[in-house]
């Protein structure tokens, strides 16, 4: 067993030594308990571990841990000049979005699992560590890509026509504003508007040049 995790700790390690917020952070709190940062760390994600199967809120723990930090890693790669990473963090969040989506309609069922926090977040990080087969990617060549490769025309037109509804609404609308706009009742309100602007503004001199006067007397 010790075996099989000593490459992760190892990456463990290293990820310790280097300078950023996290471990200037993590410094600090090695020289206030004593304890190496390595022990600190690996206490964090087993208290971490423990919550997400029984404590209070597990499952905003459980959105955190599994957004946040692909958000961050997300950003890191549109920022770097390498493509692959983007591949990797699209496909994450693919795998994710359909998650949640099935996770939604599943609540009732899902409720009754025990653990379910857990298992979550630990599937979630399945897809998302930093090897070339991880979960995220599994998901998305074995079931993901040939559904939607398979249905990649359906879901374009139906796409189309939901555009195409939704531009014709905003169409629709922008005419009627446009034509009310126009019209002696939308003229009526738009200047009657103005008036009331004006007379607010006006109000609030009025009152702004009183607080003056009286601070002049005093």
């Amino acid at each position: 067993m010790s075996a099989a995790l000593a490459p992760y700790i190892e990456k463990l390690d290293a990820a310790l030594a280097e300078k950023n917020v996290v471990t200037d952070y993590l410094n600090i709190a090695q020289e206030k308990t004593g304890l190496p940062k390595r022990n600190i760390v690996l206490g964090a994600i087993a208290l971490t571990v423990v919550w997400l199967a029984i404590g209070i809120g597990s499952s905003l723990l459980c959105s955190v841990v599994c957004f946040v930090y692909p958000a961050y890693k997300s950003f890191k790669a549109v920022e770097s000049p390498q493509g692959d990473d983007d591949t990797q963090w699209l496909t994450y969040w693919i795998v994710y979005s359909t998650f949640n989506i099935l996770e939604y309609f599943a609540d009732l069922i899902l409720f009754w699992i025990p653990m379910y926090n857990l298992l979550k977040c630990l599937f979630l990080l399945w897809c998302m560590w930093p090897i070339p087969n991880n979960g995220a990617t599994i998901v998305y060549k074995k079931i993901l890509r040939p559904f939607l490769l398979k249905n990649e025309d359906k879901i374009d037109a139906k796409l189309d026509k939901v555009t195409g509804k939704v531009s014709k609404y905003v169409d629709d609308a922008r005419r009627e504003v446009a034509d009310f706009s126009e019209s002696s009742a939308g003229q009526m309100l738009a200047a009657g508007s103005k008036v009331a602007a004006e007379s607010a503004s006006q109000q609030l001199d009025d009152a702004l040049n009183e607080e003056e006067d009286k601070d002049k007397d005093i």
